[in-house]
């Protein structure tokens, strides 16, 4: 798990992730990972539309988001 949160901060990409929260709710959200820190992740996250803390030990899962193509034309 760490090492698709590393990969996608590193490589400045957005990752899907499955999040447990404090009332053991499991969300689903698109984060742009800002800053790694021991325990605690800080990232803008889509579904909230703000900055926000996510522990790493309550990230479940995470998939780095491949880039959507644009359609031109219809």
């Amino acid at each position: 798990m760490l090492y698709q949160i590393r990969k996608a901060y590193n490589e400045g990409k957005n990752i899907e992730i499955m999040y447990i929260n404090q009332k053991s709710q499991i969300t689903q959200r698109v984060i742009k990972i800002l800053e790694i820190h021991e325990h605690v992740i800080t990232a803008y996250c889509y579904k909230q539309r703000s900055l926000r803390l996510f522990k790493i030990e309550n990230i479940l899962s995470g998939q780095i988001v491949k880039a959507q193509r644009k359609n031109r034309g219809a």
